[in-house]
């Protein structure tokens, strides 16, 4: 692995994929992905709008899950999210507490990179990505 920083990413519980959704049960629970860079040395990509849609279905605190895993992530997958399973939701249009995020990940993973992971921000030119990097302009 010289030269390459592998990151698994923390899932959300009901995933939808291009043929449907499925429910997820690994790499969801903070202390399973803490463990897990424990044991292994490796830092993790973390979704945003996945660990909101955790938190939702498991009734866990989205800001403190996300300030336990900051210290672990290398890079951070950002959209909103709804529900247990709205996932890739424009900036500013779910019901993830931004306010309250972008501190964190300042604080805790300041050297850590980012991108939009809206979902379908690829079409017209990428524009639901440029949306969304004109929402966080100056929080990150």
């Amino acid at each position: 692995m010289d030269g390459v920083e592998l990151l698994p990413e923390n899932m959300a519980p009901f995933p939808w994929l291009f043929g449907g959704q499925r429910y997820q049960n690994i790499f969801i629970n903070p202390e399973e992905v803490i463990d897990f860079c424990e044991k292994t040395k490796l830092r993790i990509c973390q979704d945003i709008s996945h660990s909101h849609l955790a938190c939702n279905k498991f009734d866990w605190d989205h800001i403190e899950y996300t300030r336990k895993l900051a210290p672990y992530t290398a890079h951070y997958h950002i959209s909103d999210g709804t529900g247990v399973d709205g996932e890739g939701i424009q900036v500013g249009e779910g019901n993830v507490d931004f306010e309250n995020i972008y501190p964190i990940i300042n604080t805790l993973s300041p050297d850590a990179s980012f991108i939009p992971e809206v979902w379908q921000g690829h079409k017209n030119n990428g524009e639901g990505f440029w949306v969304s990097l004109e929402r966080m302009e100056n929080k990150l």
